[in-house]
């Protein structure tokens, strides 16, 4: 059985309706099937900073450490970008590498002022140099909604978390990049 630990913020959470649930890695789990074994130790509102104390927590025999951090990192209460490329680094190492998959930052829908727009951008050119150097997949979620004409349909109403369907695409993109790392 393969072991596959979500380490992230509320969008690994299946933030809903102002609570975490169990949306994404139920969706992974039944979609994966029983030959893996899907653990979520995501902290909805979390940095980078909250997620190195959360290190430890990640099993020893863990296949597969999919990180997605940095949309809290680049809000106006974030951290600057220079700590974000510090600590994700110290985290691809302390997980090692040939096991991570990066999650890039998730952005606000437009209008929505959560993140900083210069600090995502640079945290998103971070996050994808980070995982070439390390040779780890990059998932890229702006694929989501770019090039999408109704994006509302991606948005809850807080215009930072996704709706039913844009979990649906995060697994999606999810699932691609477990397949592709598994194969290698």
């Amino acid at each position: 059985m393969k072991k596959i630990v979500l380490f992230g913020d509320s969008l690994f959470n299946g933030f809903r309706h102002h609570r975490n649930t169990d949306l994404v890695r139920k969706n992974l789990q039944e979609k994966l099937g029983k030959d893996f074994d899907i653990i979520n130790l995501s902290l909805s509102g979390a940095t980078t900073v909250e997620g190195l104390d959360y290190l430890p927590q990640i099993p020893a025999d863990s296949d597969l450490i999919i990180i997605e951090y940095g949309t809290n990192d680049s809000s106006i209460v974030g951290i600057s970008c220079e700590n974000y490329r510090k600590n994700l680094e110290t985290m691809i190492k302390f997980c090692d590498p040939k096991k991570v998959i990066i999650v890039s930052p998730w952005h606000s829908k437009p209008g929505v002022n959560y993140t900083i727009e210069q600090n995502l951008q640079e945290n998103f050119a971070s996050a994808k140099k980070l995982a070439q150097k390390y040779n780890c997949h990059f998932v890229n979620l702006w694929q989501i909604t770019n090039g999408k004409k109704d994006i509302d349909q991606y948005y809850q109403n807080d215009g930072l978390h996704l709706t039913e369907l844009g979990n649906e695409q995060l697994v999606k993109l999810l699932i691609i990049a477990i397949k592709k790392k598994l194969s290698n």
